[in-house]
């Protein structure tokens, strides 16, 4: 079986079939592919998040937008409660390029890593307790880049469940704003994707 591909999208396929004579009788088949009407999904080409426990329907959807390359751009990092010290397993390029650490000196270790002198023990109390109690959590932190420099962000946190409401991971959505900490940046994905997910969940 012999098959030839041209740039119109054609297959030939050339089957060959001998005849009680010992001949060769040779049969053509061609075929022709036509691509789908509008746009082609488009996937992201950056790392992605495949989780290795089963998720609930709300919280694989939540996955399959931050997946999809509408949302590259936002910085988000994914924990696992079920490991020692609640450690970072995955994080997104944005969050790398955001707090300027390299992947591997972000995943395994717990994200306590971009506290600083600075940074509220109230705040973090919040979040201890929201982890504590499975809650959802929105708080605003200032933490610590990998060069020392400080960065407010708003940070979402979400605890995520699989079909039998067990938790199985907590995510964290962090958000940019402004040096005052006052206005929530409008253009942040991070900030739309959490609105996104809320809107699903009504």
């Amino acid at each position: 079986l012999d098959i030839h591909f041209n740039l119109q999208n054609a297959a030939t396929f050339t089957p060959k079939m001998s005849n009680s004579d010992g001949g060769i009788m040779v049969t053509m088949l061609e075929t022709r592919y036509s691509p789908p009407e509008g746009p082609l999904p488009s996937f992201s080409t950056k790392r992605r998040f495949l989780p290795e426990k089963s998720l609930c329907k709300k919280d694989s959807a939540l996955v399959g937008m931050l997946n999809s390359s509408a949302y590259d751009s936002v910085c988000y990092c994914v924990c696992d409660p079920d490991m020692a010290d609640l450690p970072i397993i995955f994080a997104s390029e944005s969050f790398c390029n955001f707090t300027g650490y390299e992947q591997s000196e972000i995943e395994g270790r717990n994200c306590r890593f971009l506290q600083g002198p600075d940074t509220s023990q109230e705040d973090l109390d919040r979040v201890r307790k929201a982890i504590k109690e499975e809650k959802e959590l929105s708080v605003v932190l200032l933490n610590y880049k990998r060069d020392g420099t400080t960065f407010l962000n708003e940070f979402f946190m979400s605890p995520m469940y699989n079909s039998n409401n067990r938790l199985v991971y907590f995510i964290g959505v962090q958000c940019s704003l402004p040096p005052n900490g006052k206005i929530q940046a409008p253009t942040d994905d991070g900030w739309a994707c959490m609105e996104t997910c809320d809107d699903y969940m009504l």
